[in-house]
């Protein structure tokens, strides 16, 4: 299809949803950049412990986990045994079902998590700092309604 064929609500579309990749991606880069200067760590270990901050006492199971990130890409398991390895995290079989694994973030992982989530919150901020409040309400709440629609 050339780009005569399309319809002005297709131009428009694709034109949002470039941009749209290219920003997430440039901010995720942004603040991945800093959590590895700053801490070590990089974006998909700090979204495994923002879901574990928020998850039940017992932790979540693997697949809950992997449901539940947003920024994490590739082998969960993998990067679970390092953090493991790294005293971030722990992994318990489950009583009912040996084959399947219960993860918790460690006080070392929860205090860290505290540090980065603080750090974060600051990073995030000063990037959208030329984007005031009510617009981000607003974009956000389009957003969300947009996303609500794709389910």
């Amino acid at each position: 299809m050339t780009d005569g064929q399309y319809t002005k609500r297709q131009k428009e579309s694709l034109k949002l949803w470039i941009e749209l990749l290219r920003y997430s991606n440039k901010l995720e880069q942004i603040i991945d950049d800093k959590l590895r200067q700053n801490y070590g760590q990089n974006i998909s270990r700090f979204d495994v412990l923002s879901q574990l901050a928020r998850a039940k006492p017992e932790g979540l199971t693997i697949g809950e986990l992997a449901g539940q990130l947003i920024a994490s890409k590739g082998n969960i398991t993998g990067l679970l045994d390092r953090m493991q390895k790294d005293g971030l995290i722990e992994k318990e079989t489950k009583k009912n079902d040996r084959r399947s694994y219960l993860v918790r973030h460690t006080k070392k992982g929860n205090e860290l998590f505290a540090e980065m989530a603080e750090k974060n919150a600051q990073w995030v901020e000063t990037a959208l700092e030329d984007i005031d409040i009510d617009h981000m309400k607003e974009f956000a709440q389009f957003l969300s309604k947009s996303r609500n629609s794709l389910d």
